[in-house]
């Protein structure tokens, strides 16, 4: 769906990407990383509104820059400070968006149902929460039937009950419609429950991407399993040099490939004549894949300047 390939952005001597190469598939996919990483810098590349330094980009087969009217046909976005005129009912202000694109007036009212605001559309924008005006800039984003919707931040000043609802709403439209999206955040635990692949920045390079259950699996490769007989399965384990493990009152706590442990230890586990009651992998998290991924990278930022974009 979308291809950066050696992508470095400067302004002036401040460096924003660094020979950045990814690849994004179609789903909903995350570009995760803290303030300064790059992310924003990277959307406004793909979008066609500043170009890169160096590097080639393509995003649904399309470059954004000589064939930037047709590629916003086929894509949406929402910006993190996107604005809206307050005194307009939200409706009329969707309506004339749409009249200004050519969109016909029954794809306003399926955009708004989509995100839960067509009961309301008739209020000002004013009155709106900070929540209903993300949920309009999504229904500004879906006018057209995009096949990418882009959204930056979008959980940025909400409560967590606005951030639920969001999320739960993007994963039920890309279910109902196919609809893809490419979502930027420094929030990692929603992004781990919602999106397939992501993309982990810092300082304007990419450290890891993929599939985010690989990725688990990864950086994860441990697990604490509950068994009837502790010390014998750990003897076994520890007569391989496969794997390694240690006991921890009535469970073993196991190190080493993922994929030989969850093969070995239920056979193990029957060769000691106990029972296994328990299996679960700890440190499953985006943040422990992050850490863990940037390791020695950060040596690579010294001397250097970036601009927090």
């Amino acid at each position: 769906m979308i291809k950066v390939k050696n992508v470095s952005k400067f302004f002036g001597k401040i460096k924003a990407l660094n020979s950045l190469t990814v690849e994004i598939p179609r789903g909903i996919c995350g570009l995760i990383g803290p303030n300064g990483a790059g992310k924003t810098t990277l959307i406004h590349i793909l979008i066609g509104l500043i170009r890169p330094s160096s590097g080639t980009v393509n995003i649904l087969s399309l470059e954004p820059w000589s064939q930037r009217h047709e590629l916003m046909r086929k894509i949406g976005v929402l910006l993190e400070r996107e604005t809206f005129p307050q005194n307009l009912e939200c409706l009329r202000y969707l309506r004339h968006i749409a009249r200004l694109r050519n969109i016909r007036d029954i794809e306003v009212i399926d955009a708004l149902r989509r995100v839960e605001l067509l009961d309301v559309s008739w209020r000002k924008i004013a009155g709106f929460s900070a929540g209903m005006k993300k949920r309009l800039g999504i229904a500004k984003a879906l006018l057209g039937n995009p096949e990418l919707v882009i959204l930056d931040e979008p959980t940025a000043n909400l409560d967590p009950a606005g951030r639920i609802k969001l999320m739960t709403m993007v994963s039920r439209i890309n279910r109902e419609t196919g609809t893809s999206f490419l979502i930027l955040s420094h929030v990692l635990p929603e992004l781990q429950r919602l999106c397939s692949w992501v993309c982990l920045m810092y300082m304007g390079s990419v450290i890891e991407q993929g599939f985010t259950e690989d990725l688990l699996n990864k950086y994860s490769p441990a697990v604490y399993v509950e068994v009837t007989k502790p010390k014998e399965l750990s003897e076994l384990i520890n007569s391989s040099d496969e794997i390694r493990a240690i006991v921890k009152d009535n469970y073993v706590y196991i190190r080493g490939d993922l994929k030989k442990i969850r093969h070995k230890v239920p056979e193990l586990v029957m060769k000691t004549g106990g029972e296994l009651i328990s299996f679960r992998q700890v440190g499953r998290s985006l943040e422990n894949v992050f850490i863990k991924s940037l390791g020695s990278r950060e040596s690579m930022m010294d001397d250097e300047l970036w601009i927090d974009q």
